[in-house]
């Protein structure tokens, strides 16, 4: 009957092609973070890079993903991070001088 339940719950349980498309920013952002910050691996870090271009992301939503939020492996903070980023590119006329600063960034 467990198992029944799992299939029954992973059917009924739908994703639009947003959150899909979503979760391989992030998985990407995670990915190339902990290549390039934790690791320090070069080579894994072009080849991730170059699966980006490969699929042919957008880059600069890939960048804000990975220093637009202090931690990767927070499902929310990633959220905030793309929807301030999407926001930004469908409505430009958002004052840059209110956005919410970067890792990097000073207010």
């Amino acid at each position: 009957m467990s198992f029944l339940h799992t299939l029954q719950s992973r059917l009924l349980r739908y994703e639009s092609p947003a959150q899909r498309e979503q979760e391989v920013y992030f998985s990407c952002a995670r990915n190339l973070a902990i290549a390039q910050f934790q690791l320090a691996d070069n080579e894994l870090s072009r080849r991730l890079w170059q699966d980006v271009g490969d699929r042919e992301l957008d880059v600069e939503r890939v960048l804000n993903l990975m220093y637009g939020c202090w931690f990767q492996d927070e499902f929310q903070a990633m959220q905030e991070a793309d929807r301030a980023y999407l926001n930004k590119m469908t409505n430009p006329s958002i004052d840059p001088d209110h956005a919410t600063p970067g890792i990097f960034e000073h207010c």
